[in-house]
Order: structure tokens, then C-alpha cells, then sequence
């Protein structure tokens, strides 16, 4: 009975592969190269070519996860703004970062008209993540000035990293801001927010120090959430934006321009779609 049982299941797996049903593992880091225009370097290139001008048009959102319906009306939503200039995406992803997933996100998201930019979630970190992501996007921490602002683009996933005192990298964050020459204003994005739980505990007061003394600081964006949130959540007049998920179909549309002082300052509306 056995060696029938094992002759069956040996014809079993020589039908599926002689009918190419396999398919490869959702964890491999190596199965979908995605396109070079949803990379990080594509993308900034495509911001640095925009002309400077006084005000800007960003929408912000993150957490797309699951939600590929909902995400794909966001982009057609998104698509029709009157202006906009950059899209960014708050972390989180997909769910289980799987490969497939990856695939399925990057598929919408290169639909936006306007350029990218993304940052790693804590879901985009499980199994294999790190690497899918790396390869798919670049780097988990970057740096990059336009238009007069320092955009820090970092990992806070603490808790992913079995809070090890080292992410978020503030000793990092602070070289990409040392420069204080080169740019008026600064922008942080993130996803997971210092008052959250899943925050490295031990690094909350240097890190929002590190924010509340940077030049100019226009906003702290956040996701983890899913909810979309506005809050001076410290008291220190800094303003902490966590993004909605494409599931509660909204997103933010931010107007950044200079005020009287000719310093930036915002205005952040919430779109639905």
C-alpha cells in the first residue's frame, strides 16, 4: 500500500511539473525584479528635474496592505489631483512580504503620475522582506534635499529589529541634517510613530529632540495606524501627520509654501476618494 501511495504521489508531482504548475516560493527575495521606474533613485530623479518653485502640492498616504481594490482607486484618485508634485508612502506595504505581494503593490503604484517615494513598514520586514524591499525600492534609510527641504526617509520598526537601540539611526539622522547650509526646512518620514508601542522605547527622547531641534521642521509623517491623524502629540509645536490606509479610502493632500517670514509652513487636507 506505501510504495502505491509513493508511486501515485511521484506521478502527482511529475504531472504538475511536466504541465509547469509549479510555481516558485512566495518567499524567494528573487522573484519579481520589479520595473527601474518603481526604484528610489528613478524616483528622486524624476523630483530633481521638476523646476523650484515657492509651493508645493505632496499627497501622503501608507498601510496598502490587503487592500489592492482600494489602492487602485487611490491612484486613479491621486491621478487626478489639479497639482501635485510627489506621492509618498508611509510604509507597510503588503501584509506578509510575500513576493507576490510586492508585485501586486508596485504594479499600482507605478501608475502615479507624479513620482514616489516609500519607506519601510514593519510588515514589509517579516521573512524575507528586507531584501524583497531593498531590491525592489533601495535602501530603508535615505536622505535627500529638494526644494529647499531635508526629506529623512528612515526605519523606525523597532520592534522588528527586537528594539536594539539602533533603529531609527539617529546618529545617522543627525549627519543628514548637519548640512544646515544647503536647505531651510526639513520633512521626516516614517512608519511607525514615537508614541506607539512598537517604537524602540529607549531611543523616543533623543530621536524626537533630534526632530524638534532640526531647521524648520514642517511635519513628522507616520503610518502604522491606519488611521489619519494631525497632532502636536509632544506639545513642542511640531506636527505629527499619520497617514489613512487606502481601506478607509482617504488620503492627505498637503500644500507646503512659505509664510509671511518667508519660512515653510503648511496646509494639510483629507481627500476622499
Amino acid at each position: 500500500m506505501n510504495t502505491k501511495l509513493h508511486l501515485l504521489a511521484l506521478v502527482i508531482v511529475l504531472l504538475l511539473y511536466s504541465c509547469e504548475q509549479f510555481d516558485f516560493n512566495l518567499y524567494q527575495t528573487n522573484r519579481y525584479d520589479g520595473p527601474i521606474e518603481a526604484t528610489t533613485s528613478y524616483n528622486l530623479d524624476r523630483l530633481h528635474k521638476l523646476p523650484h518653485k515657492d509651493t508645493i502640492f505632496l499627497a501622503f498616504t501608507g498601510d496598502t496592505q490587503r487592500y489592492y481594490d482600494d489602492l487602485e482607486d487611490m491612484v486613479d484618485a491621486i491621478n487626478g489631483l489639479p497639482q501635485l508634485d510627489a506621492v509618498f508612502i508611509a510604509g507597510d506595504l503588503v501584509e506578509f512580504a510575500m513576493a507576490h505581494e510586492f508585485e501586486w503593490v508596485c504594479e499600482e503604484l507605478i501608475k502615479l503620475n507624479a513620482p514616489f517615494l516609500t519607506v519601510v513598514g514593519n510588515h514589509d520586514c517579516l521573512a524575507n522582506g528586507i531584501e524583497t524591499y531593498t531590491n525592489l525600492y533601495g535602501p530603508i534609510n535615505y536622505a535627500f534635499t529638494w526644494n529647499g527641504i531635508r526629506f529623512i526617509m528612515h526605519n523606525t520598526n523597532g520592534k522588528e529589529f527586537n528594539f536594539n537601540n539602533a533603529v531609527p539611526d539617529v546618529e545617522w539622522m543627525k549627519q543628514e541634517l548637519s548640512d544646515t547650509a544647503n536647505y531651510q526646512s526639513t520633512i521626516f518620514v516614517s512608519h511607525v510613530p514615537p508614541d506607539h508601542a512598537d517604537f524602540d522605547p529607549s531611543l523616543v527622547p533623543d530621536y524626537t529632540k533630534l526632530i524638534r531641534e532640526s531647521k524648520n521642521p514642517i511635519l513628522s509623517v507616520n503610518g502604522h495606524r491606519h488611521r489619519h491623524g494631525l497632532h502636536q502629540t509632544y506639545g513642542d509645536k511640531i506636527w505629527y501627520l499619520n497617514t489613512s490606509s487606502p481601506h478607509f479610502r482617504f488620503f492627505a493632500y498637503v500644500k507646503i509654501y512659505p509664510n509671511a517670514q518667508r519660512v515653510y509652513t503648511f496646509d494639510c487636507n483629507l481627500v476622499q476618494f
